[in-house]
């Protein structure tokens, strides 16, 4: 029972301090730079694969002139000190500029008394790291559905994130903190649907859980958005903005109800494939910003089309204010045209056409 009370007072005083501290932080902008080779190293969710390679989606089509390199290391399970005992033969093999660490859920089953450890494993990572000039940066791990997890397992594991966040900030390191947004999608997306899960069995997430978590870090990390967007005059005859983009063979009706155009997107912010997570709680709308905004067009219900496919309508204000593509993609629920250039980027493929995409646009009254 002491052991108990003694593991609830550390919790408190954790809380305690993240709740008071959070309001303060200002964590800076993380910097990847051109040609960096990043290595993401953890657990059997770094194994898995599916939060790296959104952030490798993310990273390579917002910031396609970075040329980035990527790679993970993992046992496919393991600690701080698996992690300590593999990390000379996986730097010596990548060479990595930058390492994202990712461990703590497996940590947890040691408990209260395991807790000194776990701080000196996490510091002697974070040395052999930076002896080799990386940069690092830290994601905690993921949060849980208690029906699935167990109390027990899921309060220990949140007694470990909380260290982990307090421990990296009394340290200087970055970290960004996915336990609690992945524990607010199960809560909320539980309240939407009492049959959501964010978990596939006890501690490992879904596939749309993990794409969360990479928007959720990819948010943390506060790297800058890739944005794409078109603005077009109808009454001016031309494009008045074009960022991330440009505009040829730009066609309007002497009605100005109707605009045809082909675009070029050097910013490819396009959604990854597959199921995605909830939308009312993930910033995937934040991260892809794939924008059109279209001016002076008659007061009227307008359909926006995509080489043969309507992606939906929008109305002459709404397109004078701006709409994202990808909002009105998740809205209809329709298969984009870019869609399978989106399963190749993910499969880390056609990377040279990030930046050279061509899609021909339309945008009719109804």
């Amino acid at each position: 029972m002491k052991h108990l009370i003694r593991f609830f007072v550390f919790a408190v005083a954790i809380a305690g301090f993240i709740s008071t501290s959070r309001g303060q932080d200002k964590q800076a902008t993380f910097t990847f730079t051109k040609a960096d080779r990043v290595a993401w190293v953890g657990s059997s969710s770094t194994n898995i694969g599916v939060w790296p390679k959104t952030m490798e989606f993310l990273l390579r089509t917002r910031q396609p002139e970075l040329q980035l390199q990527f790679k993970k290391f993992s046992t496919g399970g393991g600690t701080f000190a698996t992690g300590l005992q593999n990390l000379d033969k996986w730097l010596d093999d990548f060479q990595p500029t930058v390492v994202i660490l990712n461990f703590g859920g497996n940590d947890a089953n040691a408990g209260e008394k395991g807790l000194a450890k776990y701080k000196e494993n996490m510091e002697a990572c974070v040395a052999k790291i930076e002896a080799k000039k990386a940069r690092v940066a830290f994601t905690s791990f993921q949060g849980a559905d208690v029906r699935k997890a167990g109390e027990e397992p899921a309060a220990r594991r949140k007694i470990y994130a909380d260290a982990q966040l307090v421990f990296c900030k009394e340290k200087g390191w970055p970290i960004v903190d996915v336990f609690r947004p992945t524990n607010d999608l199960q809560l909320h997306g539980q309240k939407d649907d009492d049959k959501f899960t964010i978990l596939r069995d006890k501690i490992h997430l879904t596939d749309p859980a993990y794409i969360a978590w990479g928007y959720y870090l990819y948010d943390g990390l506060r790297i800058p958005a890739g944005v794409s967007e078109l603005a077009i005059d109808v009454k001016a005859l031309r494009a008045v903005a074009e960022v991330g983009c440009k505009v040829e063979g730009l066609e309007i009706r002497k009605d100005f109800k109707s605009v045809r155009f082909t675009r070029i997107d050097r910013v490819l912010p396009i959604l990854p494939p597959g199921a995605l997570p909830p939308r009312a709680h993930v910033p995937l709308e934040k991260h892809s910003a794939y924008r059109l905004r279209v001016v002076g067009l008659p007061d009227e219900n307008y359909s926006i089309g995509c080489e043969q496919l309507k992606l939906g309508t929008a109305t002459a204000a709404e397109l004078a204010a701006g709409v994202n593509l990808n909002t009105i993609v998740l809205k209809t629920g329709v298969t984009p045209p870019w869609t399978d250039l989106a399963r190749q980027i993910w499969a880390g493929k056609d990377l040279d056409k990030i930046g050279t995409t061509r899609w021909t646009f339309h945008i009719e009254a109804k």
